[in-house]
């Protein structure tokens, strides 16, 4: 305790008490809003949840097993698949004014089909490394990441599947594959979703608006 006059043997007034204790007050609760806003990592969160570490892993990895299988269709026969896009845009593309409807069917059909076979592989690959890292990482911003990604490739999946494999002369199977893809990336998203999974991961930073105090 500090005293005004420098004299350790001073009775120290009321007022002055009443002053050092309301600082102490205040300090305290400053320190424990500055932990409720910035709230620590834990040095040690235990073992990752099987939810995570296993099961999302193994869906994840059905899944581009399934992709896998007609990505490398795609690529063998892809001009059979880009003639067949022409043919099915070709008719859409009859009533657009200065537009030839062969040459911008061919056009879009040589275009898309690379992009999709070639896009969506270097997405879903992205997305593994996000998985792997949610748990290396400990971090919930990354599994909200890894989620979205998910949710852009499952918007292009299904677009990818009706219009490079969806004919009578294409093997239904392999529009299967795409579909199986989606679905088992739906298990996975869902598996990092688990209660176990939130409950081991850090807590999210809460945002409070700050105070300022007058004359600051």
């Amino acid at each position: 305790m500090t005293f005004p006059d420098g004299d350790p043997d001073r009775i120290p007034t009321q007022a002055e008490l009443d002053a050092q204790d309301m600082a102490e007050i205040a300090r305290r609760s400053k320190d424990a809003e500055q932990r409720d806003r910035y709230p620590g990592r834990p040095t040690d969160p235990g073992p990752s949840p099987t939810a995570l570490a296993r099961d999302a892993r193994v869906a994840w990895l059905l899944s581009a097993a399934a992709g896998l299988i007609w990505v490398v269709y795609g690529f063998t026969n892809l001009s059979a698949t880009t003639s067949r896009l022409a043919g099915r845009l070709q008719p859409g593309l009859e009533d657009v004014p200065d537009v030839d409807p062969a040459a911008k069917a061919e056009s879009l059909a040589h275009f898309w089909p690379l992009a999709f076979l070639i896009g969506i592989p270097v997405v879903v690959a992205l997305s593994w490394l996000m998985l792997v890292g949610i748990e290396r990482a400990h971090s919930r911003n990354l599994r909200s990441v890894y989620l979205s990604t998910v949710v852009v490739v499952l918007l292009f999946v299904p677009v990818c599947a009706d219009l490079l494999f969806n004919y009578p002369d294409s093997p239904r199977w392999v529009w299967a594959m795409a579909w199986v893809q989606f679905a088992l990336l739906i298990v996975s998203a869902l598996m990092t979703l688990r209660r176990s999974v939130g409950q081991w991961l850090p807590q999210s930073m809460r945002v409070r608006p700050i105070r300022v105090a007058r004359g600051e």
